[in-house]
C-alpha cells in the first residue's frame, strides 16, 4: 500500500506505487503509478470526493466503467483495473506519454493534415463506441491523448456516462460536458445520441486548425446560446479547404451532420486522396460525406488566395531568398502535376467537363498573371510563386506523410511520362500556353504536340521550364501496382489492411504508399505496423508471440453473462518445494514447472460461487454470518470445488481446474525462498491469521474472513496465499513428499479419500500460514476455513 501526499490529505490505493500527480480536473485527479502486480506504468484516475460522496454515482461508476472497459479499439484508451477503496473510486488505464491535444494546442496550432488525422482516428473510436451504445458526452482536447508513436486515443468514457446517468448528481448542479464543446442538443438539455459527440469533435477540429474555439463568451449560458443560434463560423482563407467538413460537423440540426464516425473517416480519406491525386477507397458503403468537386474547387481557390495574401505580407525579399533554395524545374513540375491530378479526379457529378475546364482556365490565367509579375519584378517564375502559395504540392504532401507516419496519405511516386515532342534547346521551339497573344492576334488552339508559327520564340532556359510544364500537364503515368504477401507464423493468422477498404489476400495488388497492417490470431499477441510499398513486390514475414505473457491479467467471458474470476499468468520455472523443518513438508526437493499457467489472483468469492449455484441448482453454502459478496467462499467440499471448475470450463470454453500442490506453492512463494513471500518472519499487516498478524478480523472473542484482496499481493500478483482461508488442491494427501517426483503433476492414489489443503487460514497462527504449510482433509468434508483457488490451462 502506498501513501501519496495530495495536499490536506493522503491517498492510499493498495497494489499501486504512486509516483506523482500528472493532472487535476473537476471530476478527477490523475497520478502516474506503477501497478505492482505486473510492474506496469499506468495512469491512475481517482474520482473527485464530490462524486464519490454520492452512492448512486459510485454504483453507476463501477457498473459503467466495467462495461466500458470491454470496449476494445486501438483508438480507445485501454483499462487495466477498476476498483473502490475506502470510498475512493479509481481506474487504472494506459499511460499515454505523448500528452493531449490540449497540451499540443498550448504550443501552437496543429498542422492541418495532423489535425485531420487526429479527427479521423477519434472518429473511428467514436464509431466503435456508438455501435456498442455508448455516447461519450464530454469530448474535448483534454480527453484526446497521444501514445508514444503519435496515434490518437480517446479517454474518459466511463466517467462521462456514469455522471450522465446519475440523476442525483445532475439534479444537484453537475453539468455533463464542457460548454465550449457542447452540441446544441446538450445545451438544450434534450436527449442526445452519437451525433452530439461528432459535433464536439468538429469543435475540436476547428480549434486545432485555428487555435480558438468557434463560440466564445464570458458565461457558460452565453456560450450555450451561441451554439444554439449563431451561424457556423468561417475558417481563415488559408484553411478554406476544410470548410465543407466544418459545415457538416457543426450543423445545428443533427440530421444535417455527419451521421457516424465512418462518414467522417470517409470524408477525410477522400479529401486527402483528392489532394494526393489518387482514387479513394471508402471505408463503408454508407459514404454520405462525398465532397462536391465544385466545393473543393471553391475551397481550393480561397486557399490559394489566402496563402498568396500571406506571402505578399511577408515581403518580396523573403520570397526571393526562399525561392532560390528550391530547384525551379522540380517545383514547377510538382505544382502542375498536383493540379493536373486534382482536376483529373473521376467524378459522377453533372457536367464535370465544364467544372474542370473552368478551373483549368482560371488556374492557368492565375499562372500567367504571376508569370508577368515575376518577369517584371525579377522573381523566379509565376509557377514557383503559385507553388508556394497553394501549399499542397506533391513534395510537401509526401514530406508530411513521412514526418507523420500515422497520416493516411498515399503518395504518388514513379516517373512522369513525357510528351513525344522533344524540345531542342538550340532551336526556335514554339509553345502554346493557351492565352491570347497580343501581337499575333487570335487565340490559338491548345496543343502541346504541334508547334505553330504564331507563338513566341523562347530562349534556352524558358524552353526547359516550358517543357517541364507541357510534359507534366499533358500526361501523367499511373504508378505500377505492387503485390503484398504476408508470411506469418503460425500460418493461420488473420491479416487486415486497416487503412483501405479491400480485404487482404495473398499477393493483393496495391498502389505505392504506406499501409497499416494488422496480423492477429486468438491466443497470440497481435502485430500492427505501417509498411511502405514502393515499385517492387513486398513480402512481409511476421512471427506472432503467444498472448499469455507472464503477469498478464485474464478474465474469461461466460456464456450466461458476466466474467469469470480474475486470473494472472505465472511463468514456467523451477523452485525448491517443501521445508525440512517440518515432518509433513519434507524432504525439500527441486520441482520443475514446465509450462506457464494462469491462477486466480484471489480466492473464489461467494458472489462467483453463488452464480454457479444459481445456474446449476447446487445449494449455496453458509457464510457463517461473516458476509457473502466479496468474502471468500467457505463451507465447500473438494467435490463442490470440482463441480465449480467444471461449470466454469463449460461457461468459458477454457479448461479450468484446481491447482496441483507444486503449482500452488510455486505461485504462493512468488519467487521467494523464504517461508513467507514477504521475506521476513513478521506477519503483522500482511495476512489474516489468528496470532501474529494483528488482524482486525480476529479479536479475542470473534473471528471472521477478510474480503478478498484486502491485504497486499505477493510478487506474482496473488492475494491471500497466506491465511484468510486455506485452499483445496488436486493432490491426494500423504505425509511428506516423494523426493524423486520432480514434476508439477498432482499426486493421485487409488481409492483416495483425503485431499490436500494449502496456505493456512484465519484460524491458524502465523507459523502455519507459510508457503510450504499443508494438511489433509476428507474430500467430502466442508469447513469454515477452507475455500477455493482455481487454475486455467493456457493454450500452447
Amino acid at each position: 500500500m502506498e501513501v501519496v501526499d495530495s495536499g490536506a490529505s493522503s491517498l492510499q490505493i493498495p497494489g499501486y506505487r504512486i509516483l506523482k500527480k500528472i493532472n487535476q480536473g473537476g471530476m478527477s485527479s490523475v497520478y502516474l503509478a506503477i501497478q505492482r502486480s505486473v510492474g506496469r506504468q499506468v495512469a491512475l484516475k481517482v474520482m473527485s470526493p464530490v462524486l464519490n460522496a454520492d452512492p448512486i454515482f459510485s454504483e453507476r461508476f463501477q457498473r459503467e466503467a466495467n462495461i466500458v472497459g470491454q470496449l476494445s479499439h486501438p483508438n480507445i484508451v485501454g483499462i487495466h483495473d477498476i476498483g473502490r477503496y475506502r470510498s475512493l473510486n479509481y481506474i487504472a488505464m494506459d499511460f499515454m506519454s505523448g500528452g493531449s491535444v490540449s497540451e499540443c494546442l498550448a504550443k501552437g496550432d496543429l498542422e492541418p493534415l495532423d489535425a485531420l488525422n487526429v479527427v479521423r482516428q477519434i472518429a473511428m473510436a467514436l464509431d466503435h463506441s456508438h455501435s456498442k451504445g455508448y455516447v461519450h458526452r464530454d469530448l474535448k482536447p483534454d480527453n484526446i491523448l497521444f501514445r508514444e508513436d503519435g496515434s490518437a486515443v480517446l479517454s474518459d468514457f466511463g466517467v462521462a456516462r456514469a455522471v450522465a446517468r446519475t440523476t442525483r448528481m445532475t439534479s444537484s448542479g453537475m453539468v455533463v460536458g464542457t460548454p465550449h464543446y457542447m452540441s446544441p442538443e446538450q445545451a438544450r438539455g434534450t436527449a442526445v445520441d452519437g451525433r452530439a459527440d461528432l459535433y464536439s469533435l468538429g469543435v475540436v477540429f476547428y480549434e486545432m486548425l485555428t487555435g480558438a474555439v468557434p463560440y466564445q463568451a464570458e458565461e457558460a449560458v452565453a456560450i450555450a446560446i451561441k451554439h444554439l443560434t449563431d451561424p457556423i463560423p468561417r475558417l481563415p482563407a488559408r484553411h478554406a479547404l476544410y470548410q465543407p467538413l466544418i459545415d457538416r460537423f457543426l450543423a445545428k440540426d443533427p440530421d444535417k451532420r455527419f451521421q457516424r464516425g465512418l462518414d467522417i473517416a470517409d470524408a477525410a480519406d477522400q479529401l486527402v486522396a483528392t489532394l494526393a491525386g489518387k482514387p479513394t477507397h471508402p471505408i463503408s458503403q454508407l459514404n454520405n460525406s462525398t465532397l462536391e468537386i465544385s466545393s473543393l474547387a471553391r475551397a481550393l481557390a480561397l486557399t490559394i488566395y489566402g496563402s498568396i495574401t500571406d506571402q505578399f505580407r511577408r515581403g518580396l525579399p523573403r520570397w526571393r531568398n526562399t525561392l532560390d533554395k528550391v530547384p525551379k524545374e522540380r517545383k514547377e513540375q510538382d505544382t502542375i502535376v498536383r493540379l493536373r491530378q486534382f482536376l483529373a479526379e473521376p467524378t459522377k457529378h453533372k457536367r464535370p467537363w465544364l467544372t474542370s475546364t473552368l478551373m483549368m482556365a482560371g488556374l492557368l490565367s492565375l499562372w500567367g498573371l504571376l508569370s508577368i509579375i515575376g518577369y517584371q519584378s525579377g522573381w523566379k517564375t509565376g509557377v514557383e510563386s503559385l507553388d508556394r502559395a497553394a501549399g499542397f504540392t506533391a513534395s510537401s504532401l509526401i514530406g508530411s506523410a513521412e514526418k507523420h507516419p500515422t497520416t493516411h496519405i498515399k503518395t504518388v511516386e514513379g516517373p512522369v511520362s513525357t510528351s513525344p515532342t522533344t524540345l531542342d534547346a538550340g532551336a526556335q521551339t514554339p509553345i502554346n500556353l493557351g492565352t491570347k497573344d497580343p501581337v499575333t492576334g487570335p487565340e490559338p488552339t491548345i496543343n502541346s504536340h504541334t508547334p505553330t508559327a504564331a507563338t513566341p520564340i523562347l530562349n534556352n532556359s524558358e524552353a526547359e521550364n516550358s517543357q517541364a510544364l507541357v510534359e507534366a500537364v499533358s500526361t501523367i503515368s499511373e504508378p505500377a501496382l505492387s503485390a503484398l504477401t504476408v508470411i506469418s507464423q503460425p500460418s493461420d493468422t488473420r491479416v487486415r489492411i486497416m487503412n483501405i477498404g479491400p480485404r487482404y489476400h495473398p499477393g493483393i495488388r496495391l498502389d505505392p504508399g504506406r499501409y497499416d497492417i494488422e496480423i492477429s490470431k486468438p491466443g497470440f499477441t497481435a502485430v500492427r505496423q505501417w509498411v511502405s510499398i514502393e515499385q517492387e513486390d513486398l513480402k512481409l514475414e511476421v512471427v506472432l508471440k503467444r498472448a499469455y505473457f507472464v503477469g498478464k491479467k485474464i478474465q474469461s467471458k461466460l456464456i450466461s453473462g458476466g466474467m469469470g474470476p480474475p486470473m494472472i499468468v505465472v511463468g514456467a520455472g523451477s523452485f525448491t518445494m517443501g521445508n525440512n523443518q517440518r515432518t509433513l513438508t519434507s524432504p525439500a526437493h527441486q520441482v520443475q514447472i514446465q509450462q506457464s499457467f494462469a491462477i486466480s489472483s484471489r480466492e473464489i468469492t461467494f458472489a462467483e460461487y453463488d452464480r454457479f449455484a444459481e445456474s446449476t441448482g447446487n445449494p449455496k453454502p453458509s457464510d457463517a454470518t461473516w458476509g457473502r459478496g466479496e468474502r471468500p467462499v467457505i463451507n465447500v467440499s473438494w467435490h463442490d470445488a470440482q463441480r465449480f471448475v467444471e461449470w466454469l470450463s463449460k461457461e468459458s470454453g477454457q479448461h479450468y481446474r484446481l491447482a496441483s500442490e507444486a503449482e500452488w506453492e510455486y505461485a504462493a512463494r512468488g519467487g521467494n525462498t523464504h517461508p513467507f513471500w514477504w521475506a521476513s518472519s513478521d506477519a503483522r499487516g500482511k495476512a489474516n491469521c489468528r496470532r501474529g498478524c494483528s488482524s482486525k478480523f480476529n479479536r479475542l472473542f470473534s473471528i471472521s474472513t477478510a474480503p478478498v484482496g484486502h491485504y497486499p499481493a505477493n510478487p506474482f500478483g496473488l492475494f491471500d496465499t497466506a491465511g484468510n482461508v486455506a485452499e483445496w488442491v488436486n493432490d491426494c494427501y500423504q505425509a511428506g513428499y516423494d523426493p524423486s517426483n520432480a514434476t508439477a503433476a498432482p499426486l493421485m492414489v487409488s481409492g483416495c479419500q483425503v485431499r490436500t489443503v494449502r496456505g493456512g487460514s484465519m484460524r491458524d497462527p502465523s507459523n502455519r500460514i507459510t508457503s510450504d504449510y499443508r494438511k489433509g482433509l476428507d474430500q467430502t468434508a466442508s469447513a469454515k476455513d477452507v475455500g477455493i483457488r482455481v487454475v486455467m490451462e493456457l493454450t500452447q
